[in-house]
């Protein structure tokens, strides 16, 4: 078995890894591993002319027509394509990591290039709007694992984070799911497409790199191993059932139940992982940074705490509104393994000054995780100086997680008076939030003279949309 890999990392001894522009032709191989964003770049940086990318056999690739010291872009990408359907029409592979097509319109002779040019797709169908949808999330729900890649996206479910979807109710859809969304969007999707077939997996949320590129590589090379071979079965003539042998079918029997013990064994896992990630997340609270590892949690704590956090789109940032109250308040969520700057503080500055331009103006908070890697009773404080001040100067709240997962924590153990402490002191306070709401009860926390880092009540007029 030969594995192309195109843009995404796969130590192996049976896995070559190339550009689109510098790959061998792909009939070669057995499989493809494609992620669509390395495609994209190549695209991007040979029209900018920003990076040199030349073929296998030495020759330029430029945004220009073909030449005898240079192939063509478009040239170049037309060719992608008859060897991708030339690979599967030999019963080959294509694995390709989800995302949402983009249009490439600056390659020169190539109108309507995008993201997946290189890629046939099933009779009636587009790899674009309404087939392929753009979408976001992290949590993955139903798994099939009977499938060849089910226990790869099982085993690393925790670490993916889809970027597109797939409607199965498409009137020229043929394909089947493997795996969705915790709502139900088929996120792992197979194609059948001449004798071969495409998967559809959702992305990592970030790139594997270091000692896990192995844990990856191999999970992906066992699916792919499966799939082939699972491709190339064929039934057994009906006639074969007369020429049995002794004990085989007792070991057909205990295969067979060994399969259906294993099957509710996996539901069973499956259950139980769910449930202690819908717990373990909001310990990311107290360590993580980044979209998927601090500001994911801090909306799933706001939420549990009684707040509406919208939207769920990850990529869209988040306000936040009390049941029956139509007071807007923005959030931005910012982790350093130092005191947290000033960045967010910008963020959260641009979305305020924008709403006072158009006639809403809003309150803000930014939820801080400074100094994550040390313990929360050992840091120093999280937040430089200056990000003290700014907050003050626009009035807005500035939270550190560890007193979010605080307030979650009392929520869980079923004190609703801490939590709803937590609740007013976060709406009211104007500054760097302080730990008075854990020791005051809630009715002591408002204060009708605002003095910088303390409580003030919330102006519902001046905060509605």
């Amino acid at each position: 078995m030969r594995i192309l890999s195109l843009g995404f990392p796969m130590p192996g001894a049976a896995v070559d890894h190339y550009s689109f522009a510098s790959a061998p032709s792909f009939f070669d191989y057995d499989a493809l591993v494609v992620e669509p964003l390395a495609l994209s770049a190549l695209i991007e940086e040979i029209v900018a002319g920003t990076a040199e990318h030349a073929t296998s056999a030495k020759e330029p690739v430029r945004n220009v027509p073909a030449s005898p010291d240079s192939v063509a872009l478009a040239d170049l990408l037309r060719q992608r394509r008859d060897e991708t359907e030339r690979l599967l029409a030999r019963g080959g592979l294509v694995v390709c990591f989800a995302q949402p097509n983009a249009p490439h319109d600056r390659v020169a002779g190539f109108a309507g290039c995008d993201r997946y040019c290189w890629l046939p797709a099933p009779a009636g169908l587009r790899y674009d709007e309404p087939f392929l949808h753009r979408g976001a999330g992290t949590q993955i729900g139903a798994i099939e694992l009977e499938h060849p890649f089910g226990p790869f996206v099982h085993q690393f479910r925790a670490k993916l984070a889809y970027r597109a979807h797939v409607a199965e109710d498409a009137p020229d859809f043929t394909g089947r799911v493997f795996a969705r969304s915790a709502g139900g969007a088929a996120l792992g999707v197979e194609l059948p497409l001449g004798a071969g077939r495409v998967v559809f997996l959702p992305p990592p949320a970030r790139l594997p790199a270091g000692d896990e590129r192995y844990a990856w590589s191999k999970a992906l090379q066992e699916a792919v191993r499966r799939l082939l071979r699972s491709a190339a079965a064929v039934s057994p003539p009906p006639w074969l059932a007369g020429h049995d042998l002794p004990g085989l079918r007792e070991r057909i029997a205990a295969r067979d139940a060994a399969q259906a013990a294993a099957g509710a064994a996996a539901e069973a896992l499956d259950s139980a992982d769910g449930a202690v990630e819908e717990l373990e997340r909001y310990r990311r609270l107290l360590w993580q940074e980044g979209k998927f590892g601090l500001e994911e949690p801090v909306r799933a704590a706001l939420a549990l705490l009684g707040f509406l956090v919208l939207p769920d789109d990850l990529d869209t940032p988040a306000y936040l509104r009390l049941e029956g109250d139509r007071a807007v308040v923005f959030v931005e969520a910012e982790g350093s393994v130092d005191a947290v700057g000033m960045a967010a503080h910008y963020r959260l500055r641009q979305r305020l000054e924008d709403a006072v331009a158009q006639g809403k103006p809003a309150r803000g908070l930014l939820f801080i995780n400074g100094h994550r890697t040390q313990p929360p009773d050992e840091r120093p404080p999280q937040h430089q100086d200056a990000l003290r001040v700014a907050a003050e100067t626009m009035r807005y709240g500035v939270c550190a997680t560890s007193q979010l997962f605080a307030a979650v924590r009392a929520a869980l153990a079923g004190d609703e008076s801490t939590a709803r402490a937590f609740r007013e002191a976060l709406l009211t306070t104007e500054g760097v939030l302080d730990d008075g709401w854990q020791r005051s009860p809630a009715a002591e926390l408002g204060s009708s003279e605002h003095t910088p880092g303390t409580s003030e009540p919330l102006n519902r007029e001046a905060a509605t949309r």
